[in-house]
């Protein structure tokens, strides 16, 4: 078995109980003839202390990442099989109706003791990253089990976005099991029949993330218009016109993304009130201000903004300056709900663009809640890059 030493310093975070170990933290390997799975390592401090055993990915940046604190390793496929089990048991606590919600995370890689692996559920069939070489490995193994614990249809896999560090070839991405996923997929989000494409689009081909935000939002805009921006398929607009809102403008630049949403609108009897904007964000806020036309509510949900690697500053610029055009739009007394996705941008940083952008608009905002992912989405309170979706429900005062 490999053993990775940590540098001097750098074991503090993984002894608070942070899943990561980063290459720059790797001091020296060593090996001895300790069986264990060949991508399995014992992670040590500089003093020579076991701290637990990881998923090893000697190409990656992140070179490790712990799934026992056990003194002895542990049996891998059978410790991975009880967190599957546990995680897919949890998901039907929080779901219990599958008639009223069926798309949702099912694993939620570290915060479900899986790292790499990413599943999300819509309706009959699950959509996958293994998003690590030891994941990918394992890739029938686990869909053979997520789909026998699960009852799901068929298996398909999606790429993560780091397969070139991860030392995985663009070819061994395309992975399916069970039966065959169809182009189009019929799921159920809090009421909503939806029409989903697990095929396209990004991530998993559904956003679930802001399903609770998507219905907190609509029960606000009842009698109200709604404006959002960065749409994809809709499901803001959608929950706020069940909700009964007036009137929702979606403008996303994915032309696809708005016929599904056009589509989901009809299939729930919405398409009357619903109104599709395909182009550019930025342009269609411009055209809105020489409009001078105001929305009730406004959603601003950008992708990330942030380079994988490299400064950060045009990305807080962008985040900035999106806020300041969104904040124009909305009518005194109306609601801002503003949304960052990546993990580079903490809660604190995030807050602090809001309030720049607040101050460059000379508008008095006022907190109603915050926002996050769901319970299916849990994350470690010693590893808050798992809280990678943050959010603001803001009044903004007249």
């Amino acid at each position: 078995m490999r053993t990775l030493v940590l540098r001097r310093g750098r074991a503090k975070p993984l002894w608070a109980g942070h899943p990561w170990v980063h290459a720059d933290s790797v001091e020296s390997e060593r090996q001895n003839e300790r069986p264990a799975a060949d991508d399995l390592v014992a992670v040590e401090d500089e003093q020579g202390k076991r701290i637990g055993y990881a998923l090893h990915s000697p190409t990656s940046l992140l070179r490790a990442r712990l799934v026992s604190r056990a003194p002895e390793p542990p049996n891998l496929d059978d410790l991975l099989d009880l967190r599957l089990a546990a995680a897919v048991e949890l998901r039907a606590r929080l779901f219990p109706d599958p008639t009223v919600t069926d798309a949702y995370r099912l694993i939620h890689s570290e915060g479900d003791g899986l790292p790499g692996l990413v599943v999300d559920r819509l309706g009959s069939v699950l959509v996958a990253q293994f998003a690590t070489a030891p994941m990918l490995k394992r890739r029938a193994w686990l869909a053979e089990r997520l789909l026998e614990r699960t009852g799901a249809l068929g298996l398909m896999a999606r790429p993560g976005g780091h397969e070139e560090e991860e030392g995985i070839a663009p070819g061994d991405v395309a992975f399916a099991a069970g039966r065959p996923v169809p182009e189009e997929v019929q799921a159920r989000e809090e009421g909503l029949t939806l029409s989903l494409a697990p095929h396209e689009g990004q991530k998993t081909g559904h956003y679930v993330d802001q399903r609770e935000n998507r219905v907190l939002v609509g029960e606000l805009s009842g009698g109200r218009s709604v404006l959002d921006l960065f749409a994809g398929t809709g499901g803001f607009s959608l929950h706020a016109l069940r909700a009964g809102a007036a009137s929702a403008l979606a403008v996303d630049a994915s032309a696809r993304a708005l016929a599904q949403a056009q589509v989901n609108a009809e299939k729930n009897g919405l398409a009357a009130r619903f109104e599709a904007h395909h182009g550019d964000v930025r342009a269609l806020l411009a055209t809105l201000r020489d409009q001078e036309r105001l929305f009730d509510v406004v959603v601003l949900d950008p992708p990330s903004l942030f380079p994988k690697r490299g400064p950060a500053g045009a990305a807080l610029k962008g985040y900035r300056e999106l806020n300041v055009r969104a904040l124009t739009r909305v009518k005194p007394g109306g609601l801002l709900a503003t949304f960052t996705c990546s993990g580079r941008l903490p809660r604190e940083e995030f807050l602090e663009v809001v309030r720049a952008a607040a101050r460059e608009c000379r508008a008095e905002l006022r907190v109603l809640r915050e926002l996050s992912a769901g319970p299916d989405h849990p994350w470690s309170l010693a590893a808050p890059e798992g809280r990678y979706l943050t959010g603001l429900l803001l009044r903004v005062n007249a």
